[in-house]
């Protein structure tokens, strides 16, 4: 039976590690502790928190330290490939999974998110923040744990969501590497296992079908191909003008 800590829990190990805190310090809440918080799940085994930079981050790790965590020494295969900046686990076996800028070596806190997520309260100079139902979506859209889609599920159900912030979070993190495939991925998993359809999986389909064409175009480029060759590989194999329309650009 898996451990689960309730909100009230969550509550004490802020006040204890924020007491111990030299300097305010803003952190953002991801996930589970989220969904506890705003009564959207009973429980979570662990607390995913974000910092802007390393330097929060490492403070924010050594008051843990101070209050009973310890580094994990070994890390099942999930925690290895979420490239935290630390994992923090106490006698309780409670987990603290502490990144810093970016969540999972994937998606940034960005500027929009900051400004998104909701104050739910100071304990000591620890500044905590809750991101917006629409960003746990989007952060739990580009892993691959297995309770991360049933997580999603429940934030639908017992929230309103704006999905066109989704769209637009996804679009413009995605200049740098592109997320549409996961995203669009996960809320397939999302319509097959709990019967729930997205209005954007058509709009994030098309997205990354273009992402597919542009990465295919650049792929022929580099092979030696000029742009009009190139293009005319891609019209042979059945792409239409439309869809071909400004990759020349």
């Amino acid at each position: 039976m898996e451990k689960l800590f309730n909100k009230e829990y969550l509550g004490k190990k802020f006040e204890g590690i924020g007491k111990r805190l030299a300097k305010r310090t803003p952190a953002y809440v991801l996930g589970g502790g989220v969904m506890c918080f705003r009564g959207q799940k009973t429980g979570t085994k662990d607390l995913d928190i974000v910092f802007v930079e390393s330097a929060p981050a490492d403070d924010f790790c050594k008051a843990a330290k101070k209050e009973g965590f310890e580094a994990v020494k070994r890390l099942e295969s999930p925690y290895q490939l979420m490239d935290a900046h630390a994992v923090l686990e106490n006698v309780d076996e409670f987990r603290l999974d502490v990144f810093s800028g970016k969540v999972c070596g994937k998606l940034a806190l960005s500027k929009t998110m900051r400004l998104r997520a909701e104050r739910f309260g100071s304990f000591g100079n620890l500044d905590v923040f809750l991101v917006s139902n629409e960003d746990v979506i989007l952060f739990k859209a580009v892993t691959e744990r297995a309770r991360d889609a049933d997580d999603i599920a429940a934030v639908i159900r017992l929230s309103r969501v704006d999905w066109n912030i989704i769209v637009e979070e996804c679009k413009e993190q995605s200049k740098g590497v592109s997320w549409h495939g996961m995203l669009h991925n996960k809320l397939i998993e999302i319509q097959e296992r709990h019967n729930i359809t997205s209005p954007i999986i058509k709009e994030v389909a098309a997205y990354n079908e273009r992402d597919i064409l542009e990465a295919k175009y650049a792929q022929l480029q580099r092979g030696g191909m000029g742009k009009k060759e190139a293009l005319a590989e891609l019209k042979k194999r059945g792409f239409s003008k439309k869809e071909l329309a400004g990759l020349d650009k």
